[in-house]
This record gives structure tokens, C-alpha cells and sequence, in this order.
């Protein structure tokens, strides 16, 4: 008999489901292979969006359309403080220093944070386990909207009014057995990912916003969903895995979207051997 290693320092788990607790509006709305799973949890080191936005009239000014896009330039430091109400942090950084990031820097107001650095080892650091963390987490919080302009941000559809943004994963991969009694690996097997993405602004009253989940996020001042209006994608080198982003306000019409695109931009290289050979491209996640 073979020896084994258990270990309970797990980057997620998998939980049994059936159909109708998974797909798009539910807490596992993203349908995933085993291969993106892989990538999303170990191979990707950094992300970030190259497009999306959403747009809608509003019972406040009927007139115009109001439209709200993401980010498309990802700023150097992963976290990014303009004062106490204006952040914004992706992916592997944590507040202060670790044995597995970079150096520390001033992240705008006077707080140091570090970034993960060279060695995929760093993944496994309790730094990243609560909240979950991955490549793809993000948040922004731009209160007054005093990077509106800025392509570094959430740009916020009214002056004056700011935009918070989330990008966050739950630490579970749904499985859907065709048979309850099939193995994980069963070919009819079927995977969704626990990941939620939303966003919002400052207005006043009415809120707007956008959601993958319907009863998650900031989806407590929302009574009311209007019809989808985009996808949310992660674009990874394995395939593009998608889900359904719905527009969330009770003062809107003529609502409409495009795509919402968080696209992996490099990738663990996971070398070994002597000299170290990288497995992996890291720039494009290619096989090597």
C-alpha cells in the first residue's frame, strides 16, 4: 500500500449539487471544466479587465442615457490609495509585508502593502484564504467619485457620485452528477464556480448597479431586476468560462451591456529542474 499525505490547507472544495441549485443568478453561476478550474486556482498570478460596460436611462434624468464602464488599465501596484474613502486592491496583496511578496510600498496615504513575487509557493499563504483570494478578486471603493475619469477605475456614470466594485470567490466548486453516485471524475460530471461580481454607485436613490447573483452583494437595496443585459467572462488561455450579469434598479429602462471581460494576464511559470526550466509561458499560459 502507498503511502499519502492529508492536508486540510485546501484552496477550495468540492460540494454536491443538483441542477436547479446552480447556473446563472445563483450562488455558482459560472459553469467551469476541470482544466479552468485548475488554471484559475494555481496557474494564473495576475488580471485584470479589458472591457465592459452598462448603460440605462433613469426616472432622474429620462433624457440621456447614463453609462458606466470598467477599468481597462491595471495599475503597477495592486493596491492603490487615494484618501480614506477612495481604494482600490486586486488579487495576491495583502496589507504589509510576507516571505513570499515583493517589497513593501506606500500605497498612497502613508499604509504599506506588498504584492505576491516569483515563486507560486506564495499561493498557499494564510494571507490568501480569508477572504479567498485569487488573481481574479478586485475591489473598489471610489465614494465621491473623484476617479471618474481615471481609466485605472470604475468610471461613474453621474458627477459627483462614485462606483464600488467587487470581484470575489467562495472557497467551493459545485458538482453536478448526472448518477449521485458518479466519481468526481465522471465524464458527465458538470462544475460551476462560486464567484460573485457586482457593482454599484453613489446615486443617492435609486440605486444602480449590476450583479451576477440575485440575492448576494449589494443586492439588498435592489427590489427589482430588469432583464440581463451582458455576460461576465474570465478569459483564461483554457477557454473563456461566462455568466449572466443583470442590471439591478427599481428607476430604469432601455437598460443594455457589453461583455464584462476580466482576462488573465500572466501566469505562474512553475519551473523546475536544475537550471529551472519553466513549465508553463508566463506571459501567454501556454503549455511549454
Amino acid at each position: 500500500m502507498s503511502a499519502g499525505v492529508f492536508t486540510a490547507d485546501l484552496r477550495f472544495e468540492f460540494v454536491d449539487k443538483t441542477a436547479g441549485e446552480v447556473g446563472d443568478g445563483t450562488a455558482f453561476p459560472m459553469e467551469v471544466t476541470l482544466g479552468q478550474i485548475a488554471e484559475i486556482f494555481y496557474r494564473v498570478k495576475d488580471a485584470w479587465f479589458t472591457g465592459g460596460s452598462a448603460k440605462w436611462k433613469t426616472t432622474v434624468y429620462d433624457v440621456d442615457f447614463s453609462e458606466i464602464s470598467a477599468p481597462i488599465a491595471a495599475p503597477t501596484n495592486r493596491r492603490l490609495d487615494i484618501s480614506a474613502s477612495t481604494y482600490q486592491q486586486r488579487g495576491y496583496c495583502k496589507l504589509g509585508g510576507d516571505d513570499y511578496n515583493g517589497a513593501t510600498y506606500n500605497s498612497g496615504t502613508g499604509s504599506y502593502y506588498s504584492d505576491i513575487a516569483a515563486s507560486e509557493h506564495g499561493i498557499w499563504r494564510d494571507a490568501w484564504k480569508t477572504p479567498h483570494i485569487d488573481a481574479f478578486s478586485f475591489e473598489q471603493d471610489d465614494f465621491n467619485g473623484t476617479q471618474s475619469s481615471n481609466s485605472q477605475w470604475w468610471g461613474t456614470p453621474f458627477v459627483g457620485v462614485g462606483v464600488r466594485a467587487k470581484v470575489k470567490r467562495g472557497d467551493r466548486v459545485a458538482v453536478v452528477k448526472l448518477d449521485p453516485a458518479d466519481g468526481l471524475f465522471a465524464a458527465t460530471n458538470k462544475f460551476y464556480l462560486e464567484i460573485e461580481m457586482l457593482w454599484e454607485d453613489y446615486y443617492p436613490l435609486p440605486f444602480f448597479g449590476g450583479t451576477n447573483i440575485h440575492d448576494k452583494g449589494f443586492g439588498n437595496y435592489w427590489s427589482a431586476y430588469a432583464a440581463p443585459i451582458c455576460q461576465y467572462i474570465l478569459r483564461l488561455e483554457s477557454g473563456d468560462a461566462t455568466c449572466q450579469v443583470y442590471f439591478a434598479t427599481e428607476g430604469s429602462s432601455e437598460e443594455s451591456g457589453t461583455h464584462f471581460i476580466h482576462e488573465a494576464t500572466e501566469w505562474w511559470p512553475y519551473a523546475k529542474d536544475a537550471p529551472a526550466v519553466p513549465v508553463w509561458n508566463s506571459g501567454t499560459g501556454a503549455r511549454l
